[in-house]
């Protein structure tokens, strides 16, 4: 049984941060944007990256072979 990309995404990136109701999750064709609460992009990306790197390698484990997905940081632009 194959789980849901979105909600195992969104399950992990709650269990990171310190905010959890302010974690929100989209789908864009083959990629997973996750947007964090203020000042939490660093909690989700972890030292060197580890945190979201574990967070992708979960995601693609636990979805369909053949759907090549991408979890990414949907940060806000800077003016």
């Amino acid at each position: 049984m194959k789980s849901d990309p979105v909600d195992l995404t969104l399950f992990l990136a709650q269990s990171v941060v310190d905010q959890p109701s302010l974690v929100r999750v989209t789908r864009r064709g083959p990629t997973v944007m996750v947007r964090v609460g203020p000042g939490e992009e660093g909690r989700l990306i972890g030292r060197q990256g580890r945190v979201i790197q574990a967070i992708r390698t979960l995601v693609r484990a636990a979805s369909d072979p053949r759907e090549r997905l991408n979890v990414d940081l949907d940060a806000p632009r800077k003016a």
